[in-house]
């Protein structure tokens, strides 16, 4: 599944140690100065904005129609095998074997890859990573810790927006790069040329910004 972000795993980690050396130095509010140079998101509007083309295809749809198990059974279940908060889950995989690829970050930091197969709910396989330095792992750490709104309530906000199926999340920076905030991608294959984005709020819990991609580039046979 192409997603609208997927904004990588260090990208995700500069909020996380500005969170992560606020609390060092004895609290306050626990906001960053300074959106990172790497950041996949743009500057917000409240207006929907448009975005770049995005490969989205017929196999797209074919992943979501496949896929019995939706993105929350699927963060619940890898929490289960892997005892740690969800900061990511996305849909991938083969139109015949989607599977959801979630991310799991222990109360120590480290981050675990699960796979749980889309059809059955079931978890196919488990992997740690094994690159994060004692940085990288207190910097996930207090990420997945600041969070006080979870992929499920995540979610249900975004889709509460924008009807259709949530295909990604992401927790990382909002799109100033100050607070944590989820970003989820929304695909509704009854409307084949446009796919969203949803900002959702990781403290507040609150949609503050919403994208569309009008020109998707997205075979249809209509």
């Amino acid at each position: 599944m192409k997603s609208l972000k997927r904004a990588p795993v260090g990208s995700r980690r500069v909020v996380a140690a500005v969170l992560a050396a606020t609390a060092a130095l004895g609290g306050g509010a626990a906001t960053a100065v300074a959106a990172p140079a790497d950041s996949s998101h743009g500057v917000r509007t409240d207006a929907v904005a448009a975005l770049p083309g995005t490969d989205h295809d017929d196999n797209d749809d074919a992943l979501i129609k496949n896929a019995e198990v939706d993105i929350k059974q699927a963060a619940e279940t890898a929490e289960k095998s892997v005892a740690g908060t969800v900061t990511a889950a996305d849909l991938d995989g083969s139109p015949d074997k989607p599977v959801w690829k979630v991310d799991v970050t222990d109360s120590r930091g480290t981050e675990h890859g699960v796979t749980v197969d889309a059809a059955d709910g079931k978890v196919t396989a488990t992997r740690t990573d094994k690159d994060q330095g004692p940085d990288d792992r207190s910097a996930d750490a207090a990420l997945a810790k600041s969070a006080r709104t979870d992929l499920a309530e995540a979610v249900d906000a975004a889709l509460a927006e924008v009807d259709g199926t949530a295909t990604s999340a992401d927790l990382g920076n909002d799109d100033h790069g100050t607070t944590p905030a989820w970003h989820i991608d929304i695909t509704n294959p009854k409307d084949k040329n446009k796919d969203h984005e949803v900002t959702v709020d990781a403290t507040t819990g609150k949609v503050t910004a919403t994208r569309v991609d009008e020109d998707s580039d997205h075979d249809s046979n209509d």
